[in-house]
């Protein structure tokens, strides 16, 4: 599998499974590298914020194939 079809499963996937996954992946990244768990649990509270946040309307979100456009375009 490349990253790019499990970035598109990952983006298919409910917001809230994105967020459980997100915050498992900083914890397993904290626990093998240098990562700061207290900033990692930072992290994992402000993506939790902004789901729902997105869920309740008081933020609209961009669309992840357009975010993801963005980055690749400045990274040219």
């Amino acid at each position: 599998m490349t990253l790019e079809q499990l970035e598109a499963e990952v983006l298919a996937l409910p917001k809230d499974a994105q967020v459980i996954l997100l915050a498992r992946l900083l914890e397993r990244l904290g626990q093998e590298s240098e990562i700061d768990q207290e900033i990692a649990a930072i992290w994992a509270e402000e993506a939790k914020k902004r789901d729902e946040a997105m869920n309740t309307n008081q933020i609209t979100g961009i669309a992840a194939e357009e975010v993801f456009r963005r980055v690749r375009a400045s990274l040219q």
